[in-house]
């Protein structure tokens, strides 16, 4: 089958985006189908595959995590001039009522097989109204990350729901010898996703109680700028590290190239949470990659991260003050044979559960599925 992918970022190096991640890693895998993406024109771009065409559009930054009016346009004349060659069009988009109408008409008058991704059920109940939800699927397949999600889907009415787990390279992201760090704790996603789930306030709290203890504790924000709010956010919580005297406790990082170096060189990786986090992921890629990398990750309470702590990965922590992530980070720089054994049973689980292998397997599935349901309709 020929698959025309849809993405709200253009699919150009680097790996800095779980989605673009994702489907430039499923196309790698799956050479029996051939794949068209949407890249920038400006910029690296990803080496040849002979099995994927990348449509370079002008009109979309790296960088962007939004589409503007043009790259909308140019994406909707894309699926319009590639209507007759494509077979299969799947979305990697949190859909709308626009999105939804528009692509349900054209793809059925057409007779086109169609799959959509939820990639965050907290982002999809952000954007729409709870009485429309069910009104946004229209595709043969609907592709979500975790049951939670599955669950509330289905009770909304909605139909042909399967649960594939995202997928992380994990001979990527593998250990290495001899890169042990000094203290270095990661937070990596986003000022906005953080300050939504999390208080800077709070944050900083964590921080001012370990760096109690360890003083050569250092915080690493490695958050990518994907908006204007993201330069206000950053701005306002580096004023107040630096007010409270943690200026040299606290490295900032925007884009980072190399992750499995950076987590490599990490002791602990947090993702602390009070609330469900919007924007991003629903099973955050950063806590797969750095647990794969054998080092332990600690995260909030907040669906569907559960399932993370179902199958061995990390630490959730149940008790959302500061205060708790505080003393659980001091345990796991205090003991580091406690620290090895949780991060190399998270590694062990990622291989089995978030691998990149599993999820094109999974994906190769449903596209066989559509193709042979696609034969028989033909």
């Amino acid at each position: 089958m020929k698959i025309f992918t849809v993405t709200m970022v253009p699919v150009n190096p680097p790996y800095d985006d779980a989605v673009k991640n994702m489907v430039i890693n499923i196309a790698r895998r799956i050479r029996r189908h051939s794949f068209l993406l949407v890249s920038s024109f400006f910029g690296k771009a990803f080496r040849r595959e002979a099995n994927v065409t990348f449509l370079r559009s002008v009109f979309q930054k790296q960088g962007r995590h939004s589409m503007s009016f043009m790259q909308k346009l140019y994406v909707f004349i894309m699926v319009l001039l590639n209507m007759g060659k494509v077979d299969l069009f799947q979305f990697f988009v949190t859909p709308q009522p626009y999105f939804s109408r528009v692509f349900k008409r054209l793809l059925q008058d057409k007779g086109k097989k169609s799959l959509q991704v939820v990639s965050s059920i907290h982002t999809l109940y952000g954007k729409n109204d709870d009485k429309v939800i069910a009104d946004l699927f229209f595709a043969d397949r609907v592709v979500v990350y975790s049951d939670f999600t599955k669950k509330s889907l289905e009770e909304k009415g909605v139909k042909n729901v399967v649960r594939v787990y995202p997928g992380i390279d994990c001979e990527r992201f593998a250990p290495k010898p001899g890169t042990d760090s000094s203290f270095n704790i990661v937070y990596a996603g986003s000022y906005g996703v953080l300050a939504g789930a999390f208080p800077f306030e709070d944050l900083s709290a964590v921080a001012e109680k370990v760096t109690g203890r360890f003083k050569k504790a250092n915080f690493i924000m490695a958050c990518r700028i994907r908006t204007a709010k993201d330069i206000l956010l950053r701005r306002a919580f580096e004023k107040m590290v630096e007010r409270k005297g943690m200026k040299d406790n606290f490295t900032f990082l925007d884009t980072v190239e190399d992750m499995p170096a950076l987590f490599r060189k990490s002791d602990i990786g947090i993702m602390p949470a009070k609330d469900a986090m919007s924007g991003v992921l629903e099973i955050p890629m950063v806590l797969l990659e750095m647990a794969c990398a054998g080092k332990p990750v600690i995260y909030g309470d907040v669906p569907p991260l559960g399932e993370l702590a179902d199958k061995g990965i990390g630490i959730m922590l149940a008790d959302r003050c500061a205060g708790a992530y505080a003393e659980k980070i001091l345990a796991l720089l205090e003991d580091r044979d406690s620290a090895a054994s949780i991060g190399k049973r998270s590694k062990n689980a990622v291989e089995k559960y978030f691998n990149i292998d599993v999820m094109a397997r999974e994906y190769e599935r449903i596209y066989e599925d559509l193709e042979t349901g696609r034969r028989r309709s033909g």
